[in-house]
């Protein structure tokens, strides 16, 4: 086994543009030591090898480069990973360097090392980063993380793009991999630091802050159902009050618009999360609250993405759209319907159209 310890303390000691006598000095030692170490005809005690170690702000493994010797891709990959999350990037970048050196067409190795490089934000790292990615590229086919994908690591190069300034081939890049508009929150982030480019940059943004809403909601529901079958009612109407009160703060409350729309669905699994915890009342005011909204919204119904949304400066030609029912109005019935979620609901709702049925006969 090969244990290249001179090897490494003289590359430490010239990373840290120390000379031999100063490094002596350092380690209370005499110059001839540190030559006889580095040259590899005398190897320090272990105690002193701790302090060197201590010195250099590394371990002892690595400075024998012991642990290096033992590991395969695997362990290599997941040495890197572990670098980067402790955020041990100047460390990771000479380990990068050597991973590569010995697996320089594993995927995994090449997609780490880029990691590390890339997390430094020092623009004169990105072109080396960009170099990794591009190799990345190259071995994708390599790939077993779903999370990961061709798209992903091009959009981490538009990102080094930007690290260099390079910001129109940043714009560029991720234009090309916009699919389901997934990056226009980058897109206008990125032009809205260009002079000339902020009505452009406010279109892109418009578009992001809509599918922000959008999937916040499908997450709130999704928590919702979740949360359901575990019982957390309280946290269902934290979570939906939340949700609610930011729609409420994007709208402009003189238009009735497809936020009306979501309002419904969002009031009936507060009339639920009442009901379950013995709250009639409570219950029976958001069904109230949820039929009016369905009606006002039924009265004039429009879909158009930017009606009715404050901030908005997309296109108009953009809708929204969604499964729950053809009408506002066929949500609440479709809920009720349901012998899962609306079944307790309906008696209080008839005792509500009652109720309107003996008003109206009461003019």
């Amino acid at each position: 086994m090969e244990i290249r310890l001179g090897t490494n303390i003289r590359r430490l000691r010239k990373e840290a543009g120390l000379t031999q006598e100063q490094l002596a000095e350092a380690m209370g030692v005499t110059t001839g030591a540190v030559y006889k170490w580095e040259a590899g005809k005398a190897s320090p005690e272990l105690e002193m090898l701790v302090d060197i170690a201590e010195f250099f702000e590394t371990s002892v493994d690595v400075l024998l480069d012991y642990g290096w010797q033992k590991q395969g891709m695997g362990e290599t990959a997941e040495t890197l990973n572990r670098l980067s999350k402790e955020k041990r990037l100047e460390e990771g970048m000479r380990y990068a360097e050597k991973a590569l050196q010995k697996y320089p067409n594993s995927f995994d190795v090449v997609l780490k090392s880029a990691e590390i490089f890339f997390l430094t934000m020092d623009p004169k790292k990105m072109p080396r980063t960009v170099e990794l990615y591009e190799k990345a590229l190259q071995l994708i086919d390599q790939n077993a993380d779903d999370e990961i994908s061709a798209v992903t690591i091009q959009n981490r190069i538009a990102s080094c793009y930007c690290c260099m300034g390079r910001m129109e081939e940043a714009i560029k890049l991720l234009k090309m991999n916009n699919g389901g508009k997934r990056n226009n929150s980058l897109i206008g982030l990125i032009l809205s630091q260009i002079p000339g480019r902020a009505e452009e940059a406010l279109r892109y943004l418009s578009d992001a802050l809509l599918a922000c809403y959008s999937q916040l909601f499908n997450v709130c529901v999704g928590y919702a159902n979740a949360y359901g079958a575990l019982g957390k009612y309280d946290e269902i109407t934290e979570l939906v009050l939340l949700l609610q009160q930011f729609g409420q703060g994007l709208r402009d409350p003189a238009a009735v618009s497809w936020m009306d729309r979501e309002d419904v669905p969002l009031f009936l699994i507060l009339a639920e999360m009442d009901l379950l915890r013995g709250n009639e009342q409570g219950a029976y005011d958001w069904l109230v609250r949820a039929r009016k909204t369905a009606l006002k919204f039924d009265a004039a119904p429009d879909y158009r993405a930017g009606t009715g949304m404050k901030l908005y400066h997309g296109s108009d030609q953009g809708v929204c759209y969604d499964d729950m029912g053809d009408t506002a109005m066929a949500i609440i019935e479709n809920h009720l319907a349901d012998e899962k979620t609306g079944k307790a609901l309906r008696p209080i709702w008839c005792r509500i159209l009652l109720e309107e049925k003996k008003e109206e006969a009461a003019k």
